[in-house]
């Protein structure tokens, strides 16, 4: 299952977040996971939402840039290994992952980790096929 991440990209100066997530929130905008990155003069947030095409709007109504790009989202059993075994799986059938970040969730529980690969569709059949869940963003809300 394919899911979709918004990525904005923004001045890496104070306030400028502060910006992003004060628009998401005017627009009923709701986070569910992401990984804030930076360069010297610029960040880029990659963010998990309830409606992407929604924030996206709204960031453009105060400039900021933004792209939608499909993502993995998984759950895994939260013990050591797990990780380990989906990321030889995917190495195994020749899929790079790109970047990933985990999700806020209640420790000892699930383990909910996003992921960008280069090939969704192939990283998605291999997991599914080795009984690994893959979520949408709509089932990642409702459960953690």
């Amino acid at each position: 299952m394919i899911a979709q991440q918004i990525s904005i990209f923004m001045e890496n100066k104070p306030g400028q977040f502060v910006k992003v997530t004060d628009t998401l929130t005017k627009a009923g905008v709701d986070i569910r996971a992401m990984s804030l990155a930076d360069t010297k003069d610029f960040g880029i947030a990659r963010m998990i939402v309830n409606d992407c095409e929604k924030a996206q709007q709204a960031l453009r109504e105060q400039a900021f840039m933004s792209t939608i790009t499909k993502v993995m989202c998984i759950v895994l059993d939260d013990h050591p290994g797990c990780l380990g075994t989906v990321t030889k799986l995917l190495a195994d059938a020749g899929v790079n992952i790109d970047y990933m970040y985990a999700c806020i969730t209640i420790v000892g529980k699930n383990a909910y980790i996003v992921m960008h690969v280069d090939d969704e569709e192939k990283g998605d059949k291999v997991l599914t096929e080795a009984g690994i869940k893959t979520v949408s963003a709509e089932e990642l809300s409702r459960n953690i």
